[in-house]
């Protein structure tokens, strides 16, 4: 039970900030970003570009590919997503369509074959007696940096009130001097900041592959969904209650459930049904009006 709690504890974290960058753009722009997870799987193919064929030292990678993919975000904003925001159905096919072509580029770049990056924390260590990879205990501490980093320049700064008085009201926050397409430029900035973040370290250990967008995009989808549309701290509560049982189902066998790795993903999406039949708007979601 112990290595239940501890990896479901750090898969969790990632699995955070994924849904945090998914949902902020819902809450500000009512925009379901299915291109999130190409962006997120961009920044794991530009950290290894950085480090693999620039020869740049890995923690430079690393952070150089988080910072293009905000920027990378943030260009995707204003050069296509921010003239068709208007249209939720043609925003859905758009971005669908640019993780596709995203993908097929990886592949006709990189080819289709995984690729490997050398751990930037080497070694194991134990834990209440259970083994951890120190990457994911790196993993970890970052993302709950970022989080926190997130959660204090949302509510204490002033670029940070003007993204959540444009979440309650666009034309309410236009008429006090907000800027509206700004806010929107440095929202898609900031989910691309933090879904890049979550890139750089869903590379281990399984390694980089083109098709390493879809999982995490269903993950962040069916979170946000669980937690509640443009609900920040329902996506949090809601990564860990998905983080939990898929780690449960994982080493359901040790604890003799018949259940395993093969069935992962299936009881998380059964708990988001559930929870949706008793709450359609999610667990911290507000009601339809």
């Amino acid at each position: 039970m112990a290595a239940i709690l501890l990896f479901a504890l750090l898969k969790s974290a990632l699995y955070s900030l994924v849904a945090l960058g998914f949902t902020l753009l819902f809450g500000v722009g009512g925009v379901l970003n299915l291109a999130h997870g190409a962006l997120l799987m961009l920044s794991a193919y530009l950290s290894y570009t950085g480090f693999a064929i620039l020869g740049l030292p890995l923690y430079v990678a690393l952070a150089g590919g988080v910072v293009l993919t905000a920027g990378l975000a943030a260009t995707l904003y204003r050069t296509v997503i921010g003239r068709i925001q208007h249209s939720t159905t043609l925003t859905l096919i758009v971005t669908l369509a640019i993780a596709l072509v995203a993908q097929q580029a990886i592949a006709l770049v990189f080819g289709a074959s995984s690729l490997t990056m050398p751990s930037p924390a080497p070694g194991v260590t134990t834990i209440a007696g259970v083994t951890v990879p120190n990457t994911q205990i790196v993993a970890f501490v970052v993302a709950w940096l970022a989080i926190g980093g997130f959660w204090g320049f949302i509510e204490r700064t002033r670029f940070g009130r003007a993204i959540r008085a444009t979440a309650m009201d666009a034309k309410g926050a236009a008429l006090i001097g907000i800027h509206a397409r700004q806010v929107f430029t440095w929202t898609w900035a900031l989910s691309g900041a933090l879904a890049g973040l979550a890139g750089i370290f869903l590379v281990y250990p399984s390694g980089l592959d083109p098709r390493m967008w879809v999982d995490p995009l269903v993950i962040a989808f069916a979170i946000v969904i669980l937690g509640g549309l443009g609900s920040l701290k329902g996506s949090i509560i809601a990564a860990y209650l998905v983080g939990f049982v898929e780690t449960l189902t994982f080493y359901a066998p040790q604890i003799d459930i018949p259940l395993g790795a093969q069935w992962v993903g299936v009881p998380s999406l059964v708990l988001t049904v559930l929870i949706l039949i008793v709450r359609p708007q999610g667990l911290f979601g507000r009601p339809a009006t």
